[in-house]
């Protein structure tokens, strides 16, 4: 696994986070770039926000010689009570449902990319457009863009899904599993795995070489976690799953 630049020079701001600020850092982004990708899982965990969840959202991409997926997803633990609902997972659970559907004959189709992130579920969505020019021939590139830096569970969905790169834009020095420092305390096998797969993480700034992006953007991807931390880890502290509503939920079943 190639580390890249962890350098990081913004800080959670004080100002709310507004939808204007996103809209407008997505529709200025030059197509293609890390910019894009980041503004627009900015856009996704604003709606994490609003729904009661952790403001942490993952852009997935998937390139082949003519088109460009785009999958996105939020944080949805506790508005979906999912123990697994994390960014990372949803946005890699919208392509590979979308693309599973293909095979299964219940096709679902993604929606053409218009700028504007509209999740079409509680937790993720699918899009297309043409993809860039210059890709190797007959290959697949795959890059997925974290708000946060993943934790381990997600690190291994990552590895398991054999995704090429990683650009991460806040670390989380408690809870990711990515960093040199913290990649290296993983169970070996998966490691082994993802150095034997080529996996790259880059870590974003406005001062980093690999992944460069707005320092403003930076922070809102920051703040977007930092705002909802304490409150949404009290909530997740008393169970997501083994919660007080269970008894009643289970009793419902059987009725």
């Amino acid at each position: 696994m190639a580390i890249g630049d962890n350098s990081q020079s913004h800080q959670s701001g004080d100002e709310p986070e507004t939808d204007g600020f996103a809209a407008t850092a997505l529709a200025s982004a030059e197509p293609y770039s890390d910019t894009e990708y980041f503004a627009t899982a900015l856009a996704a965990s604003m709606q994490a926000q609003a729904a009661g969840d952790y403001g942490i959202a993952a852009t997935l991409v998937i390139r082949g010689q003519d088109t460009e997926l785009i999958g996105v997803g939020r944080n949805a633990v506790l508005s979906s009570r999912d123990p697994l609902g994390h960014a990372e997972i949803n946005a890699i659970r919208a392509v590979q449902s979308a693309l599973a559907s293909q095979r299964t004959g219940r096709a679902q189709h993604a929606r053409p990319w218009t700028g504007e992130v509209q999740l079409g579920s509680a937790t993720g969505a699918v899009f297309f457009r043409p993809a860039p020019p210059g890709l190797p021939a007959h290959g697949i590139e795959s890059l997925l863009y974290a708000s946060l830096e993943p934790c381990p569970m997600c690190t291994v969905a990552i590895i398991s899904s054999r995704i090429d790169r990683v650009v991460v834009a806040t670390p989380d020095e408690h809870g990711g599993a990515l960093a040199p420092e913290r990649f290296a305390r993983l169970p070996l096998a998966w490691s082994s795995l993802a150095s034997q797969q080529g996996l790259v993480v880059d870590f974003a700034s406005a001062n980093s070489t690999a992944a460069p992006i707005p320092a403003k953007l930076a922070a809102r991807l920051s703040q977007a976690f930092s705002s909802t931390k304490h409150a949404r880890d009290a909530e997740v502290s008393q169970g997501v799953l083994m919660n007080g509503n269970i008894e009643a939920a289970i009793a419902r079943l059987v009725t």
